[in-house]
């Protein structure tokens, strides 16, 4: 008991600086609690945003089915059923994961919807699914084989009809895979079928292109009629040359005529065929009446006569024309020769017919007549000619029509010849078809009977399909909702609530980690790598009270700023033992307001407090506060101390506990620096170690102002202070950076301003024990004890 009071604030440093670093609920405690207003301000936008969200969402509507997936030993056994196994009894459906991802596949609802696009054409496949609920119904957490299949929609009536296509799909599927079997056969032969009919086919195109080539049905009829057909030929072929000759024997009674007549029959035969075409015959009249004018022009006119020259060239032209239309009619059959012979004899006005010698005689006997007759002449000799050139011109008909039907009956021979050849070879292949068409038969036979029987398989595979029942059923059909199940008020009220917890929570915790300003004592420890001497408590009035010689004390005197303190001054003690001597004392921190003069003050109170002598020194000359918190004047001081030549001792002044002395920093010098770097400085400091225990000098941030580093090497030791919340971690380090090249000795670092609440929280402890005690009405705790025990810490204090 006796030694924990002796000391009951002493640090474990080692306990200090293996303390878990990592995120705790204190911490996210004590970042909430600096951070509650804008954490605030966040979480009531954001609850007010998620609230407002969820009740003007869309009503949703949830209609539902049960299907029921019964097992294949439930169902009546077709005839194409599959064998029932042993082990097919104990079939039981119970992980349907496999069947709900399958209904719930894209195909598989596409072809629900499909149905459904006229009445409701926006549906699409990712809507459905996503709006799609299906799970596995159990009961006492047995699953069943029931799917419990649901479907949410803003229209009630969507809903329903969504899950009524559903279902009918589903019982679908499960009918077509019960069918599986007979499927699988049925598509087996339907892949058959085609291979099979090609090979009939192929059978059957051989057999009739066998027929379509040998011309024969039958080879054993297509024998019989090969003799016959011979015979039928031959019989033709001798009917044919006995024709033949008939007619070649009559065109030569028709030549020795013509010749006889003195014409030529290939003239007269030429002349003949030309008098059948119509355009040659129009040219022959028009060259006839030309030369007619022409003749009785010649009575009267001279051939200079202009119209005798234009009836020469109508003559010339038109037996150019006559010639040319010869050679087009009568082709290469026909030599030139005889072509000219035929123009020339109808432009001397003859019919070919007639020779040429006397159709001259006949037109010069007819020039030479005298005018008065002249055109009775000419015209009775004309007669004459047309009579005799029909005559001739019947034997040239006769001619050509003979040598035509001899023609005819040449190529009719040579056809009657060339059948009884293919006769003969036909006869003789009659062996070689009759095998040849006896193996194309078989083969029709064999591939007609298999596909037959293809056929008649899968009649009968479809008529077992089409006797199959779907094992699937559905069990209560989907209901018509009237009440909407979203949104959910409660839950979208609880959502928004995490929601703006979770947020504001984040908000403090980001705008946290933006402040580089330290907050816990933890930092402190890892930014200076330092020994922490102190951790002393943030409070509203940091005075700790001293009242040795009442015999009644008030028990603020073991606050924790007081035991903080005492822990601070217990703490330098023992690091004096350990290290060596410390009598000067600097007390600095980084940046003003980090309460560096409130620990000078205090801890020069707490020293003396423990018998020891004790020299406070407000060696800050640009803002000094010491006079202040002592309450004493400060009209002379430290600047007189350095800049007079009067004893220092004239400018002490007692501070309200016994052994405590305070120097003021009396009147601002323009040049601070000056006067702490002086050798009168280094002078007061000597006589000052001589004259007090601890000397304490409270100077200017040395993270601001040099004026503290004036001093490193004239004192012991400095003592920074790390003000929680006030400085941040780039001003500790670039403080530490001038002490550490001041080559100075640092004795440690004291946190200030520590908040009791969220930061090594034992201090609340001491209070809470503390007022207990003095609150207690039974008086456990003798007063008097109590003031001997601290006693007893006074003198082994001063011992140490």
């Amino acid at each position: 008991m006796n030694n924990n009071i002796i000391r009951p604030d002493i640090i474990d440093f080692s306990n200090i600086n293996s303390q878990e670093t990592s995120f705790s609920l204190v911490d996210l405690k004590q970042i909430v609690y600096r951070r509650w207003k804008p954490a605030l301000a966040v979480g009531i936008v954001a609850f007010t945003g998620f609230f407002l969200s969820t009740i003007l969402k869309t009503p949703q509507y949830r209609s539902e089915t049960l299907i029921l997936l019964e097992t294949p030993q439930n169902q009546q056994a077709a005839s194409v059923a599959p064998t029932e196994t042993p082990a097919s009894k104990f079939y039981s459906i119970k992980d349907l994961s496999t069947e709900i991802f399958v209904l719930r596949s894209n195909s598989m609802v596409a072809g629900a919807i499909d149905n459904l696009k006229d009445r409701y054409p926006n549906i699409s496949v990712s809507q459905v699914v996503g709006n799609l609920s299906i799970y596995q119904a159990a009961t006492n957490e047995i699953p069943t084989d029931v799917l419990v299949v649901s479907y949410t929609d803003a229209d009630p009536e969507k809903a329903k009809a969504v899950l009524e296509a559903l279902g009918s799909t589903y019982v679908n599927y499960s009918l077509e895979k019960q069918r599986s079997q007979a499927t699988k056969g049925i598509e087996f032969i339907n892949s058959q079928l085609p291979k099979a009919q090609e090979e009939l086919d192929d059978a059957a195109k051989a057999l009739r292109q066998f027929r379509q080539v040998n011309q024969i049905n039958d080879p054993e009829a297509s024998a019989t009629l090969a003799t016959g057909t011979k015979l039928t030929i031959e019989e033709q072929i001798r009917g044919t040359e006995i024709a033949i000759d008939l007619k070649q024997k009559q065109v030569k009674v028709l030549e020795k005529q013509l010749a006889e007549l003195g014409q030529d029959s290939e003239i007269m035969v030429a002349a003949s065929v030309l008098g059948q075409d119509g355009v040659y015959t129009n040219l022959a009249t028009e060259l006839k009446e030309i030369e007619t004018q022409y003749n009785l022009g010649k009575v009267n006119f001279r051939d200079s006569y202009y119209v005798m020259e234009d009836l020469k060239e109508r003559q010339k032209e038109l037996k150019k024309l006559l010639k040319e239309r010869a050679r087009q009619v009568l082709g290469n059959s026909v030599s030139p020769a005889i072509v000219d012979r035929v123009v020339l004899a109808q432009g001397n006005n003859n019919t070919a017919l007639t020779p040429q010698t006397d159709a001259s005689a006949t037109a010069d006997n007819t020039a030479s007549s005298s005018q008065s007759d002249s055109g009775t002449t000419a015209k009775n000799a004309q007669e004459d000619i047309n009579s005799e050139g029909s005559i001739l011109l019947s034997f040239a008909n006769q001619k050509l029509r003979l040598e035509t039907e001899i023609a005819t009956l040449q190529s009719e021979l040579a056809g009657l010849k060339q059948s009884k050849l293919q006769a003969e070879n036909t006869f003789q292949s009659i062996p070689q078809l009759q095998q040849t068409y006896t193996e194309l038969q078989r083969q029709l036979g064999l591939k007609s009977e298999a596909y037959n029987y293809l056929l008649g398989r899968r009649q009968e595979l479809e008529i077992a399909e089409a006797g199959e029942t779907a094992p699937w059923r559905i069990l209560n059909a989907p209901f018509l909702p009237s009440k909407p199940v979203s949104p959910d008020i409660k839950q979208g009220l609880f959502m928004s609530l995490a929601a703006g917890v979770f947020l504001g929570i984040a908000t403090a915790f980001i705008l946290q980690q933006l402040d580089q300003r330290v907050k816990q004592v933890e930092e402190v420890k890892q930014l200076t790598k330092l020994p922490v001497l102190g951790i002393i408590p943030r409070v509203d009035e940091p005075q700790i009270d001293i009242n040795i010689h009442t015999t009644r004390r008030s028990y603020s005197y073991y606050s924790s700023f007081t035991e903080g303190l005492r822990s601070l001054a217990m703490n330098l003690r023992y690091l004096m033992i350990e290290t060596g001597r410390i009598k000067t004392l600097a007390i600095t921190s980084s940046t003003s307001a980090e309460g560096k003069s409130t620990i000078t003050h205090n801890l020069g109170l707490v020293l003396a407090e423990f018998g020891l002598r004790v020299l406070i020194v407000d060696a800050d000359m640009r803002k000094p506060k010491i006079h202040k918190l002592a309450q004493l004047p400060n009209q002379s001081g430290l600047s007189d101390a350095i800049t007079q030549e009067e004893d220092w001792t004239n400018y002490v002044q007692t501070g309200t506990v016994e052994n405590l002395s305070i120097i003021t920093s009396g009147e601002t010098s323009p040049n601070p620096i000056a006067l702490l770097n002086s050798d009168k400085m280094k002078q007061l400091i000597n006589q000052w170690q001589q004259a007090y225990d601890y000397v304490l000098l409270d100077t200017p941030p040395i993270g601001v102002i040099a004026d503290a580093k004036s001093i490193a090497s004239q004192i012991d030791s400095f003592l920074f202070i790390a003000g929680i919340q006030r400085v941040n971690r780039k001003a500790i380090g670039n403080s530490l950076e001038i002490l550490r090249s001041s080559q100075c000795n640092i004795a440690g670092v004291v946190a200030n301003m520590v908040d009791p609440e969220f930061d090594y929280y034992a201090y609340s402890y001491y209070d809470s024990y503390y007022n207990q005690s003095a609150s207690n009405a039974d008086g456990n705790e003798d007063r008097q004890e109590s003031e001997s025990r601290i006693s007893n810490i006074m003198q082994q204090f001063r011992r140490r």
